[in-house]
């Protein structure tokens, strides 16, 4: 217990970090996937094949390959990253592919008739998408935007490979300094755990409420 307690304010330091790290490049991302998955819907064969290509090298190479490249990579065109902002970056690009793919889903959900009877009404591009698509896409989209932040937050565990200060972080530092390692990845495998929880509840909260308006 002496363990646990020592090194308990560096888990709990090394949690905040993730938290926050977590919902700042998820919020980019999801904001960037929205954009994205409209430019593959809409934006002709080019752009839509930009997008369609850049998912698919984002969902190809391994998570941990990426962030070496941002991270390692970029230093040989003399773009020398933090660690703060080579994690951001990577969590922005990586969740980026994976949200473009959600809204795209979730957009192609909602029946073709009813874009085509508000298209005959002279409903404009814009009013169909936003009265007609996005009310019905978003709550077909709210478990898997919850599983993408689950997502998210399990990438921070990657980032302690570049020195971000976060959960992982604190825990390899306590385990090199102590007799009792599995004491400190157990306490970040809780503190994981614990925010995980927190993001599903909120999650199925979010979903009852919406399924109520549907």
């Amino acid at each position: 217990m002496h363990v646990a307690s020592l090194y308990a304010s560096a888990i709990a330091s090394g949690a905040l970090k993730d938290v926050g790290l977590t919902i700042v490049s998820s919020l980019i991302a999801l904001l960037l996937g929205i954009a994205g998955a409209l430019a593959r819907l809409y934006g002709g064969s080019v752009i839509g094949g930009l997008v369609y290509w850049y998912v698919e090298l984002i969902r190809g190479l391994p998570a941990i390959l990426q962030l070496f490249i941002i991270f390692f990579g970029l230093t040989q065109f003399g773009i020398d990253l933090s660690p703060v902002a080579a994690s951001v970056l990577w969590l922005v690009a990586y969740g980026t592919g994976y949200a473009v793919e959600i809204f795209r889903a979730g957009i192609m959900e909602v029946p073709t008739g009813q874009r085509e009877a508000a298209d005959a009404l002279g409903l404009s591009s814009l009013k169909i998408l936003q009265k007609i698509i996005v009310p019905q896409a978003w709550v077909g989209m709210l478990p898997n935007l919850t599983s993408f932040l689950v997502l998210q937050l399990k990438n921070t565990t990657l980032l302690y490979l570049v020195g971000y200060a976060d959960i992982m972080y604190q825990a390899r530092l306590g385990a090199d300094a102590t007799e009792q390692p599995g004491i400190l990845y157990l306490m970040a495998a809780l503190a994981y755990l614990v925010i995980a929880l927190v993001i599903a509840v909120a999650g199925l909260r979010m979903e009852r409420r919406a399924a109520l308006y549907r």
